[in-house]
């Protein structure tokens, strides 16, 4: 998928063009769990192509999204590697926040990346209503 396009719908969205400077902030409330489907891909390509604009990007994991930030995830050839997706997005400045009940009731609160990737941090929905608050747009991937 071409997240550039999507990025520029957004920015279209936000009334922001050539002439204008104002990077936008995009909040990203993320659902499905990593290699279930292409939506942890897409969120990670999303958020790059956003990032690579100059735009914030602030991301929610909840349910089995919170699975897409664990660690030692095994490289497979020519299957998408999301934690080492997310650790790029992270280190380009983007912030994740993972819901805790969701990583307590499946057993993965000690195997979620560390805070030396990035801003990720876990979180509870007062923060997604945060995040909600603070950015231009939400777009919710399920």
């Amino acid at each position: 998928m071409d997240c550039s396009l999507s990025v520029v719908y957004v920015e279209k969205r936000l009334n922001i063009g050539d002439d204008k400077l104002k990077m936008g902030r995009l909040g990203i409330l993320f659902f499905n769990g990593p290699y279930q489907a292409q939506s942890s891909e897409t969120v990670v390509k999303l958020a790059n192509a956003a990032l690579d604009k100059g735009h914030g990007v602030h991301i929610f994991c909840y349910m089995d999204a919170v699975n897409a930030a664990l660690e030692n995830q095994k490289n497979v050839e020519g299957i998408f590697n999301i934690e080492e997706g997310f650790k790029e997005i992270l280190e380009k400045g983007a912030t994740v926040r993972l819901c805790n009940l969701c990583l307590l009731v499946r057993g993965t609160m000690k195997n979620c990346l560390k805070r030396e990737c990035g801003d990720v941090k876990r979180a509870g929905t007062p923060d997604l209503a945060k995040i909600i608050e603070e950015t231009d747009r939400l777009v919710v991937i399920c």
